[in-house]
């Protein structure tokens, strides 16, 4: 079966907001098995509307619609789906009471400007919206189902997960099911792992590999089809073991795992306790770190570094560390790292220092120029890297780097919480 998704914004066709509404809802129909035979945005303009929902093609099953349902003028979504389905808008009492019933939760009145929203082309199907105004609804055509969800991300994912995905999985004719693996991968190109695993690629027949790029990740989705479950994921499972042996730890996580979500779950495991002084970076690992929920148990501090005075006054930076050698340098790193240690009393200590531009940057130490430093037990291991990019991706890489360079002293089990 396929399926078609419509986007309609202006936001969305000037660049102003990136359509993730789209690609939610995409993987979510993969994964149901349904095709996206095609995704497509428009205006907030209603002829265009109209010619997008009528070039449906006949041999479309689903067709799902975002975007455009609100109480403002420029929510015409509605009036041209009666328009071009042929139907008359009427007053939904289910989409009336509601939307009463949410403005009674809320303890307010509704205005009577937000009745409109509950003017709905003849025939259709309320989709219930638990935590917004704007009722979605579907519509039958034909052979086609069309649903219509409000543009706002966090309404329209409740309700396409409640309203529609069961629908859409009620209406297929067969027992086709679709199971994906999906593996994280930081620090080699696109290139390498696909030449490293050539062979595997060509010898399993019955599942496909995508590889997708991430800034600064590479995402490997390794998808199979078939009616019998168990040997799917039997299948599945072995082949996302032979991908993860061939790339070995350059594989960092699955799935929904971000880099800091691993990190912190090896500390946790090894009972170390982390703590940070960031320089160029400006207090991002630690953000990253904190957006973890419990990251409390193995976070103790952090420090942003960024200024000479700074580094001298927290951490006791030596003045003939920063003439002799610079604040971007090797040896600046690994006293930061020490120091942030000693002071906190963890188990360890990470620091990273760098130009990430646009100035800044000599012959020698050139913009994108960094040094990550981690403190464990009385060794300090330092790294230096040449990074590329503005300087919001040179932040964004050396805070990649410096978490990668941490996992991978954590998997060599060298550090516990006695360290």
């Amino acid at each position: 079966m396929k399926a078609e998704i419509i986007s309609i914004g202006n936001e969305l066709t000037s660049g102003s907001v990136l359509n993730t509404n789209a690609t939610f809802i995409a993987n979510h129909l993969f994964s149901s098995g349904i095709e996206v035979a095609g995704i497509i945005t428009v205006g907030d303009d209603s002829a265009s509307i109209v010619e997008a929902l009528r070039g449906v093609s006949s041999s479309v099953s689903f067709v799902v619609v975002t975007g455009g349902l609100g109480p403002t003028v420029d929510d015409i979504t509605t009036h041209a789906a009666a328009e071009a389905l042929r139907r008359k808008l009427t007053l939904n009492t289910q989409a009336r009471q509601a939307m009463e019933e949410f403005f009674k939760r809320m303890g307010r009145t509704m205005d009577p400007h937000n009745l409109r929203q509950a003017y709905l082309p003849g025939g259709a199907a309320v989709i219930p919206n638990p935590i917004g105004t704007a009722c979605g609804f579907s519509v039958i055509r034909g052979s086609t189902i069309y649903f219509f969800l409000p543009g706002v991300p966090r309404e329209m994912m409740r309700m396409f997960e409640a309203g529609v995905l069961p629908l859409i999985r009620k209406e297929r004719p067969d027992d086709t099911m679709v199971r994906t693996a999906v593996l994280k991968i930081f620090g080699r190109t696109e290139s390498y792992c696909d030449q490293a695993l050539g062979d595997l690629i060509r010898q399993e027949k019955e599942i496909s590999f995508a590889f997708l790029p991430h800034y600064p990740e590479i995402t490997i989705k390794l998808t199979i089809r078939g009616t019998d479950r168990k040997y799917l994921e039997k299948k599945l499972k072995a082949a996302e073991r032979k991908t993860t042996r061939l790339l070995g730890d350059i594989v960092f996580g699955k799935d929904e795992e971000t880099m800091e979500m691993v990190v912190g779950n090896l500390l946790r495991s090894a009972g170390a306790i982390l703590s940070l002084a960031e320089s160029c970076t400006g207090g991002l690992i630690t953000h990253r770190l904190t957006n973890v929920p419990g990251s409390s148990d193995y976070l103790e501090r952090a420090l942003i570094v960024y200024s000479n005075r700074a580094k001298k006054e927290l951490l006791a930076m030596p003045a003939s560390i920063l003439s002799k050698h610079g604040a971007v340098s090797r040896e600046a790193a690994a006293h930061m790292a020490k120091e942030v240690k000693r002071l906190s009393k963890s188990t360890i200590g990470l620091a990273v220092t760098g130009i990430a531009g646009p100035g800044g940057g000599t012959v020698e130490k050139p913009v994108g120029t960094v040094f990550i430093a981690l403190a464990h037990k009385r060794q300090v291991t330092t790294h230096r890297h040449q990074f590329y990019g503005d300087r919001e991706q040179i932040k964004s890489i050396t805070s990649q780097y410096a978490l990668d360079h941490l996992r991978k002293l954590l998997i060599a089990g060298e550090i516990s919480g006695s360290n």
